[in-house]
């Protein structure tokens, strides 16, 4: 079997919910061709799903080395730290350069910076990220919105304006029930 068939195998057991065989097969598809980025993709978000981080870790470095100038590894490789709480200058790093590379998906990041300040209890500065953030999406977009403000209302509780977090997590609630 080639490597896309090894990935489209690994996907259909990830459907299934498969998580163990979806793994084996993308390795697969990486023993088939070393520089297949979906399969090292999936890899690292299987693992990260997973709370296997340092094989997340692993994973996005080498998504990275063979896609350098895809903003949105960047950020998995942020999440992967963030998740942890560990290297998060390094995280702060990644997602800045994320910015640079697909700044389209600025809003995605900037939520990824918020959250990273939130962990550095710098909540003022996640503050001023967090609600630039929320320009970037709209009601169709409510799942990520949703998480937006809960990071937001997170960030204003922390600097203790809570009728303010209050407000913005109602704004996430009614962002899910739309």
């Amino acid at each position: 079997m080639s490597a896309r068939e090894h990935f489209t195998l690994g996907s259909i057991y990830e459907k299934r919910g498969e998580p163990e065989l979806a793994l084996r097969e993308y390795k697969m598809a990486l023993n088939k061709d070393s520089h297949f980025l979906p399969a090292m993709t999936r890899l690292g978000e299987l693992s990260y799903g997973m709370g296997q981080y340092d094989q997340a870790e692993r994973y996005y470095r080498k998504t990275i080395e063979v896609a350098p100038r895809n903003g949105d590894l960047y950020n998995n490789l942020s999440w992967v730290y963030l998740s942890q709480g560990k290297k998060l200058k390094e995280a702060e790093s990644l997602i800045l350069r994320a910015m640079e590379l697909t700044p389209e998906h600025k809003g995605y990041y900037l939520d990824t910076l918020g959250a990273i300040y939130l962990k550095q209890h710098r909540y003022r500065e996640a503050i001023g990220v967090l609600e630039r953030a929320i320009s970037f999406f709209d009601e169709t977009q409510s799942d990520l919105l949703s998480q937006v403000y809960l990071h937001l209302g997170t960030a204003y509780d922390r600097i203790g304006e809570r009728p303010k977090a209050e407000e913005v997590f109602k704004k996430a609630k009614d962002a899910l029930d739309r």
